[in-house]
């Protein structure tokens, strides 16, 4: 972990509330998947935690979803405004031993994975994603999960965009399910809740999303029960878990 004085090379929307950030930041060494960092605002005395969404070289992605005034502030910054970023923190996760791999994104679940993606590729590891949202509007990198991924499967709660219908209802309809040895998912906690009724007794590896305080485990105040009986600390033990090895 350290810090890094980053600077904003470019703000692009995505989609409603949802922007495209790219930093520079120079000396930054290895990031694995999953990992993630908090950025300062002016508007809180907290950090905000943002997952890498991808890389390349020393510039950043990070994919940000205007929920408060901390967040919005983010989004409202210009081309050469200066960052104050903290990372990269968390465990990261464990990379697949064979393939094919999917991916499943809820909404803006797709940003870490697609950084996942792309080292998923570089391993020459089979890779497919199923990206799901609300609406047309709401789906994301679409085109970036097409250039790293063997396909790519769309779908939307409303039907404006692919399948009609929530992810864990299309997933099990989906041929050459059966042939996937890992999953990857990343979205709302009633995405993780029904990926566990799908019991596919394969390993599902979910990132969880938290409001964090400290991010380097001193508060607990992101901590997920585990099915032991113990607390797990999302920013230092994960953020990613077998999706199994906790309760939700």
């Amino acid at each position: 972990m350290k810090k890094y004085q980053a600077t904003l090379l470019e703000n692009r929307l995505l989609g409603p509330e949802i922007y495209s950030l790219w930093v520079k930041i120079t000396d930054l060494g290895e990031v694995k998947p999953g990992q993630f960092f908090e950025f300062a605002t002016d508007t809180r005395f907290l950090r905000r935690a943002f997952s890498l969404s991808d890389r390349d070289g020393d510039r950043l992605r990070f994919v940000v979803k205007v929920v408060g005034s901390g967040t919005r502030w983010l989004a409202g910054l210009s081309a050469g405004s200066k960052l104050d970023l903290l990372g990269p923190l968390g465990e990261g996760t464990r990379m697949p031993s064979s393939g094919p791999v999917m991916l499943l994104a809820g909404g803006v679940g797709a940003a870490p994975l697609l950084y996942l993606a792309r080292k998923l590729n570089e391993q020459r590891v089979e890779v497919d994603a199923l990206l799901a949202a609300g609406t047309k509007e709401e789906l994301i990198l679409a085109e970036e999960f097409g250039s790293l991924c063997r396909e790519v499967i769309l779908a939307t709660d409303d039907g404006s965009c692919g399948h009609k219908g929530y992810l864990t209802d299309i997933l099990p309809t989906l041929p050459g399910t059966k042939d996937i040895q890992s999953f990857y998912a990343c979205g709302p906690e009633a995405m993780f809740v029904a990926l566990k009724r799908l019991n596919f007794r394969k390993p599902v590896y979910a990132f969880l999303e938290s409001r964090m305080g400290c991010g380097t485990g001193l508060c607990m105040g992101c901590a997920v029960r585990g099915r032991d009986g113990r607390y797990r600390r999302v920013c230092t033990d994960g953020p990613v878990f077998d999706l199994e090895e906790i309760e939700l």
